[in-house]
């Protein structure tokens, strides 16, 4: 039933897209469907929306790989010892609410028009994500299970390997869907500025020739990457940690 109500949204949409390019009459301006399913199909064929799609997937699976592993193990750090919560968070809260766009300046000014400025920018998004939702998982663990782990002898170290760290996992796993979501909108950014290939080069490339056919088939095949990513990673959780699925399954 998913997948119908799935076709069957996919298909109001594309009609009602239809009838507003129908309305606006000027394709240059608001191509039609078939208009950019012929153009994306061209994309295809060239091999230009895979080689791009790629490049950016390469990018954003590079700053997962580094940020997910520092988010946790600096979330778990932060959410462990008080004092250092109390020392991080005001700085935590800063850096919380200025975006990765902002820092595109200093991006530039350190790195240069280099593919370490756009991994360095995905990084910091995915490692301060997977950070605040790590360090959040491990305050919130219940006090009642530690002090029935302390009664069990398990206490310190011992108590953060077996009790905090299983219960937190939870958290860990929102954390990094999220991650994965902000390092698609970020990874397009970065893209624009100076990069020979990826999502975002290819938007820029279309805007500037105005091509409004092509950029709306690569905005489309980015939502597209953003729904397998997203349902990879779904998929992954459900069969390695069925325990902690976000799916309610009824047996």
């Amino acid at each position: 039933m998913r997948v119908l109500y799935a076709g069957l949204g996919v298909a109001i949409v594309i009609a009602v897209w239809q009838l507003m390019a129908n309305a606006i009459a000027f394709d240059m301006l608001f191509p039609p469907p078939r208009v950019v399913g012929a153009s994306a199909y061209d994309m295809i064929v060239s091999g230009s929306m895979t080689d791009d799609v790629g490049a950016s997937l390469w990018r954003l699976l590079l700053a997962l790989l580094i940020g997910v592993p520092a988010g946790i193990l600096i979330g778990v750090a932060i959410g462990w010892w008080p004092i250092a919560n109390a020392i991080v968070q005001p700085f935590i809260r800063m850096f919380n609410a200025i975006p990765a766009i902002a820092l595109v300046p200093f991006s530039l000014l350190w790195l240069g028009v280099t593919e370490q400025s756009r991994i360095a920018l995905l990084v910091y998004t995915i490692t301060l994500t997977v950070l605040i939702s790590t360090r959040a998982g491990v305050r919130n663990v219940s006090r009642i299970k530690l002090r029935a782990g302390e009664c069990l002898g398990v206490r310190g170290p011992q108590a953060l390997f077996k009790i905090v760290l299983p219960s937190c996992i939870p958290a860990i796993i929102i954390g990094i869907r999220t991650a994965i979501g902000l390092g698609v909108m970020v990874v397009v950014a970065a893209e624009m500025l100076g990069a020979e290939s990826g999502v975002g080069y290819r938007l820029m490339q279309a805007r500037s020739q105005f091509d409004t056919a092509a950029l709306m088939a690569s905005i489309i095949g980015l939502g597209l990457l953003a729904l397998l990513l997203d349902r990879a990673f779904e998929f992954a959780v459900e069969t390695l940690l069925p325990r902690y699925s976000t799916k309610r399954r009824i047996k």
